[in-house]
């Protein structure tokens, strides 16, 4: 069965290489699926209208964030004599990156309920900070994780 959510499960499957190769694939596959669903929907969402700053922003931090965040796992992972990066890094980027996302969307909105829809009138860049909190978190997390299965003997 496929590991959705509980990570140390699929660390352990991971570690004893039992994790099978289709299963990594689904993890990478659904990745790609949801990151080209992110970015199209936000550009449809705009409707003729321009990018804000803070939408430019977003997506530059994306990209860096991801070209960065990548070459930190996979040097986690032991850079060229690394093993297995591929299996690791898209199957723990997809069950710790489900939880990321729903902190993505659930954080704003109880930001917005605790300040009565002010937080983000008052300070409109703290999205994007989020933004960016949250995915260099992500990527820590996901190359710890990487990191304590590479240095395992």
């Amino acid at each position: 069965m496929l590991t959705v959510w509980n990570t140390k499960t699929l660390k352990n499957k991971l570690q004893s290489q039992s994790l099978p190769e289709w299963h990594a694939f689904i993890y990478f596959f659904i990745t790609v699926l949801y990151d080209h669903f992110a970015f199209t929907a936000s550009y449809l969402s705009l409707d003729g209208q321009a990018l804000s700053q803070y939408g430019k922003v977003n997506v530059v931090s994306a990209l860096a964030l991801t070209f960065l965040g990548v070459l930190y796992v996979y040097f986690q992972n032991g850079g060229a004599k690394g093993e297995q990066f591929f299996q690791r890094y898209f199957s723990l980027s997809f069950v710790i990156g489900v939880k990321f996302a729903i902190l993505i969307l659930a954080i704003p909105k109880i930001i917005d309920i605790i300040s009565d829809g002010q937080a983000f009138t008052i300070f409109p860049w703290l999205g994007t900070v989020l933004y960016i909190g949250l995915n260099i978190t992500m990527f820590l997390l996901i190359g710890y994780h990487v990191r304590s299965l590479a240095t395992k003997p």
